[in-house]
């Protein structure tokens, strides 16, 4: 209701991650950013993920410090496709966005058209799926036990050679994805936001 969104506004400010990244409210005045920020326009809605959360956090400031140029992106389990906005905008030249709930899958229909990306991100519902073709980075912020579940699909989902960016892990489920991914991944590190987690590493 009203109320909510005007509370929300008191509350909800452009924010920067990594250097160049800022994500934009549409009652603040993007003009005043720094002139070289990559800008994505985003209210706070129903779906997770506008960039608060240190899950989401964590994967934007992947993003920013290895911008997926002219590279194909999946963003799984897209919430509200904030990080396939984002992949587009650093310069990646195609990204889908997949999730389960229609809820977000609405939410981040009206995100990429917002932000006029539309002619380069496909959105779906997991349902829909079919078969993708394999892209050079995936990144997925959703829970631990899911992505130790997803692990052979997502392999079979990455060229290799290509990227993963796993997020929404608690730091005592570490090892377990770590043991789960290293089946077909090398290279895994991981990086921490107070009790979470994001591991990132290469197909094989």
């Amino acid at each position: 209701d009203r109320v909510w969104e005007d509370e929300c506004k008191k509350d909800f400010h452009a924010m920067p991650f990594g250097k160049r990244l800022w994500i934009c409210p549409s009652w603040e005045d993007a003009s005043k950013l720094p002139k070289d920020a990559v800008v994505i326009d985003m209210d706070p809605g129903l779906a997770f993920g506008t960039g608060t959360h240190q899950t989401t956090d964590l994967c934007l400031q992947y993003l920013d410090e290895n911008p997926p140029i002219n590279q194909s992106v999946i963003d799984y389990g897209s919430g509200t496709g904030v990080l396939a906005i984002a992949a587009v905008k650093l310069g990646a030249k195609r990204a889908i966005a997949v999730d389960n709930d229609p809820q977000a899958v609405l939410a981040t229909i009206d995100n990429v058209k917002t932000n006029q990306v539309d002619d380069q991100i496909e959105v779906l519902h997991s349902d829909k799926e079919g078969d993708l073709d394999k892209v050079d980075l995936l990144i997925a912020n959703i829970l631990a036990n899911p992505l130790i579940g997803l692990c052979e699909h997502f392999s079979g989902l990455v060229k290799s050679g290509g990227k993963i960016t796993l997020s929404g892990i608690l730091q005592e489920q570490l090892d377990m994805v770590l043991e789960a991914y290293s089946k077909y991944f090398i290279e895994l590190t991981a990086t921490q936001k107070e009790q979470w987690c994001c591991v990132n590493g290469v197909r094989k």
